[in-house]
Order: C-alpha cells, then structure tokens, then sequence
C-alpha cells in the first residue's frame, strides 16, 4: 500500500507541476519519460529506484508497465485521472488530470529535489514528446542496451550502471553499486 502511494503521489506529482509550468495537461508519453528520468537517474545517484517501476524497453522509451497497464482502468488511480483522447492517427492516447492532494511526506529530500530538476528541465512549452523520447533514449543506458538487444523486452535496471557491477571486485564497487546489488539480492531472497 505505502508504495502504490508513492507511485500515486509521484504521477500528481509529474501532473500538477507540469500543467503549473506549461499549462497543459501532462501527455501519458511525458509521464512515462519523467519517471523513466527519475527513476534510473536516482538508480545512479543513489542506488535505488524510488518507485520499483518495471520498465519495458518499447519504440519511443522506456515504460513503466504498472502504469501502463492500468492506464484505462477506471478509478485505478486516485490522484490523477487518465482521460482518452483520439490522437491524429487514431489511435488512443490518455491525458493525465489531478485529482487530487501531493503529499511530499511519501519522498526524501533528495527525491523530491530531483523531480523538481525534472520539471525544470521538460515542463518548457518548447519541449515536445518526441524530443522527450529523444533524451531518453540518449540519457538511459539501460534502455538503449535492452531496445538494441530486444524491443519491447523487461528492461534489467543493473545495466544503467557503467560497468558490470557483478563481475568487478567487491572492493572496487561505489556506494551506489552496494546498494543497488544489496537491494537486489534481499529482493531475490524474498521470492
């Protein structure tokens, strides 16, 4: 429950401040890029992923599937709301609305300050999805690597790192290669 709250707090979130800044609903391809951002930027800052997303290496970037998923269910997310639209090419594409109260209780001060770079960056009237793709598939090593091997495959987070951080010396691992490898092997044990 506490991290579907997060995830719920993280997409209000990525909504109200990008309409506060550009004034226009956030499209479900810049949510998807703005968590995609913070997730594997946090994963090399810090050695997690805040919101344990699991990413899918598709076309225009990575995707979350636990949003993606369950963007059509109705009343599956209570801070924001998915509206369908007909795109050009008539296909769907959701607008994401809040509905809802941010409680930055659920995000360190670290996490907090590194969505807000993100909407510094993005929320600019200038900024279109498709350059948003762009930097994402430029800026997520870990994308790139799972796309060029296998579109549309699970992306494995642990290739955003530089180097092989399971083959290298323990002594030799950075803080943030610790905790990733840490985390990941009590994930492991828990199945």
């Amino acid at each position: 429950m506490y991290q579907k709250e997060r995830i719920e707090n993280a997409l209000l979130f990525f909504a109200q401040n990008h309409y506060k800044k550009t004034k226009n609903y956030l499209s479900q391809t810049f949510l998807y890029k703005y968590l995609a951002f913070f997730e594997f930027r946090y994963l090399k800052k810090a050695g997690n992923m805040p919101l344990e997303l699991t990413y899918k290496a598709m076309k225009r970037g990575p995707v979350p599937l636990e949003i993606y998923d369950n963007r059509a269910t109705p009343n599956y997310f209570s801070k924001v709301i998915f509206e369908p639209f007909q795109t050009k090419d008539g296909n769907t594409g959701y607008l994401i609305k809040p509905n809802g109260k941010f409680s930055p209780d659920y995000f360190a001060e670290a996490e907090l300050e590194e969505m807000n770079n993100l909407i510094e960056i993005f929320a600019q009237k200038w900024v279109r999805a498709t350059e948003m793709s762009e930097a994402s598939h430029q800026d997520i090593k870990a994308w790139r690597e799972t796309h060029s091997r296998s579109p549309n495959a699970v992306i494995d987070p642990i290739e955003e790192f530089d180097r092989d951080i399971t083959a290298v010396p323990e002594e030799t691992l950075h803080t943030e290669e610790i905790k990733y490898l840490m985390r990941r092997k009590m994930a492991e044990l828990a199945v």
